[in-house]
């Protein structure tokens, strides 16, 4: 039994020689329908004694018959090694890398490259443009805040001057000066106390009628006494437990000489409710700190009710290093990143605003979701294209591939069923009509023997 082997599917067959009529046979793999030609080796040659004659010049009929015999051998064995040698190569034909990934490889970066630099370009730019849309807001935010408070201190510091250069409250004179704190106190309520204090600190006047107090220790009044032209102090009301402030400005003789001070204690209730409600998502607050970093306003009320100092906060100590106005990153007290922007007015105070960036930039991971969304999107649905594509014409290249690796070892049969209208259906009716001529070319080989 010789044992033989397919060269393309590695299938392993056993064959009789002694069934095998002539000197080959050919059979068919089962796995791959590849066909396989088996060779009868030939018996062990015996070698015989040279007989000891001379062949004379030109040679007899026999010896030439014996020459054509030889010559016929050799030719059949040069045959034999050169089909043996095609099929050696037909089976080492092997592609390492072919058509398909190669048009995969090259469809993906012809549509995606143009894709994937605009694509770039757009996510950055979009990014940015939302980023700067976000912290304008919150800018104007800050500003709106601000300007609410700043507007609403320089009308109450309005009415008291006005009021101190009335020559009723320049007269130092009580009984002239009570009638216009109370006129005061009846026209605007959040002012609960209008006073006056005589150059020594004593209280001349009040709109409460309440026991007069000596109020020289107040710093409002040392301030102004020293010629500011305006002084406050924050605090928080003793009865109502909310926060007020108290504005200072002096009055004047008619030689512009300082000979008392005008105050007034006001609710900064609805001020403060403006800044401590405003919110913005989960984590955006604004809060209101006075010129010594003390909260006048905030979300959490125990904050309002102590004082809290928030000097050290990111956006209030470097506010005071840098100017009026600040930007900054930084991380709040549970240690996230956040955004904040903050703003001082003429008095000192800070108005300020912070989010937690994953809030405040949500629309920026939104974009970059969608956009990651439609670049995965974009590359499937072109691979799969190209895979297609691929298939569509690497297919009949193959079965005319083998079709002609066939057709090399004696296969003429071999049918090639493509009947594509473009260059590759053109290549298979070329190969048809090689496989006709050969056909033809055997044929006529045959009837010559």
């Amino acid at each position: 039994m010789k044992e033989i082997i397919c060269d393309k599917c590695g299938k392993k067959y056993k064959v009789d020689e002694t069934k095998i009529k002539g000197d080959s046979a050919r059979l068919k793999c089962k796995g791959c329908d590849n066909v396989l030609t088996v060779t009868k080796e030939a018996p062990p040659a015996v070698k015989t004694p040279e007989p000891d004659v001379t062949v004379p010049p030109g040679g007899s009929e026999a010896d030439s018959s014996y020459e054509q015999t030889v010559s016929l051998a050799t030719a059949e064995g040069l045959e034999q090694k050169k089909a043996e040698a095609l099929r050696a190569s037909a089976g080492a034909m092997k592609v390492k890398f072919g058509l398909s990934p190669k048009i995969i490889i090259l469809m993906l970066l012809i549509s995606l490259m143009p894709l994937t630099l605009y694509w770039a370009f757009t996510f950055r730019e979009s990014g940015k443009i939302i980023k700067t849309d976000t912290e304008l807001l919150m800018a104007q935010t800050v500003q709106g805040l601000g300007g609410q408070v700043d507007e609403w201190i320089d009308k109450n510091i309005l009415i008291l001057r006005t009021a101190a250069r009335l020559n009723d409250i320049a007269s130092m004179d009580r009984g002239k000066q009570e009638p216009v704190l109370k006129a005061i106190n009846q026209e605007y309520p959040w002012m609960y106390l209008v006073f006056t204090l005589a150059a020594d600190g004593s209280n001349i006047g009040r709109n409460d009628g309440k026991p007069l107090t000596d109020y020289s220790d107040r710093d409002y009044y040392k301030e102004v006494i020293q010629g500011k032209e305006l002084s406050w102090q924050v605090l928080i009301g003793k009865t109502s437990k909310k926060p007020a402030v108290v504005l200072a400005v002096p009055i004047k003789a008619a030689d512009n000489s300082i000979i008392g001070v005008m105050a007034a204690a006001m609710n900064i209730d609805d001020i403060s409710k403006t800044v401590a409600t405003w919110k913005k998502g989960k984590t955006g607050f604004a809060f209101l700190v006075d010129e010594k970093g003390k909260v006048v306003s905030h979300q959490i009320p125990e904050y309002v009710i102590e004082q809290k100092d928030l000097s050290k906060h990111p956006l209030i100590s470097v506010i005071r290093k840098k100017g009026k106005e600040v930007s900054l990153n930084f991380k709040n007290d549970k240690g996230k990143p956040t955004y904040g922007y903050a703003k001082s007015n003429k008095f000192g105070w800070v108005t300020a605003i912070q989010q937690e960036e994953e809030e405040a930039f949500e629309q920026v991971r939104k974009n970059q979701i969608f956009a990651l969304g439609i670049f995965g999107f974009t590359v499937i649905i072109v691979t799969l294209i190209a895979w297609l594509s691929a298939r569509t014409i690497v297919k009949p290249i193959t079965l005319m591939t083998n079709a002609a690796e066939r057709m090399s070892m004696g296969d003429l049969e071999v049918k090639i069923d493509i009947n594509s209208k473009d260059e590759i259906g053109l290549l298979a009716q070329a190969i048809n009509r090689m496989q006709t001529s050969l056909n033809m070319a055997m044929e006529r080989m045959r009837r010559k023997k």
